[in-house]
């Protein structure tokens, strides 16, 4: 009985107009928010080195593995592909604010989070 439960219910999910369009739009703010991650993580190393403190432990671990799991999710080619593109909007960014404000925005950011990327 719950088996034909579960299996009406997803039936219905799938039938239902919409359903699966939520399902792919969250999927996409998880992908671009992990591309996001990768971005950061380069602009970092780049750029915020020179005023803080980084844990190149914490910053490497944590672009690897965002980096694996959107080779699983996009594929290795298109995950490349959207970092690139993520670094270059990255820089972009970093040239238009100044890499002390960008690296006081992450610092912030991401010593609040519960990532340590920054240490002092």
């Amino acid at each position: 009985m719950r088996r034909a439960l579960l299996a009406a219910a997803l039936a219905a999910s799938i039938l239902v107009p919409g359903a699966a369009t939520a399902q792919d739009a969250k999927r996409t703010e998880t992908i671009n928010g992990l591309v996001r991650i990768v971005g950061a993580q380069a602009g970092i190393v780049l750029y915020c080195r020179k005023l803080y403190t980084v844990d190149d432990t914490v910053s490497e671990g944590l672009s690897r593995t965002v980096r694996r799991a959107l080779d699983s999710a996009i594929g290795r080619r298109q995950a490349k592909a959207a970092i690139a593109e993520e670094g270059q909007r990255v820089a972009r960014t970093i040239a238009e604010v100044g890499a002390d404000q960008w690296c006081a925005d992450q610092r912030d950011i991401l010593n609040t989070d519960g990532v340590r990327v920054f240490v002092d």
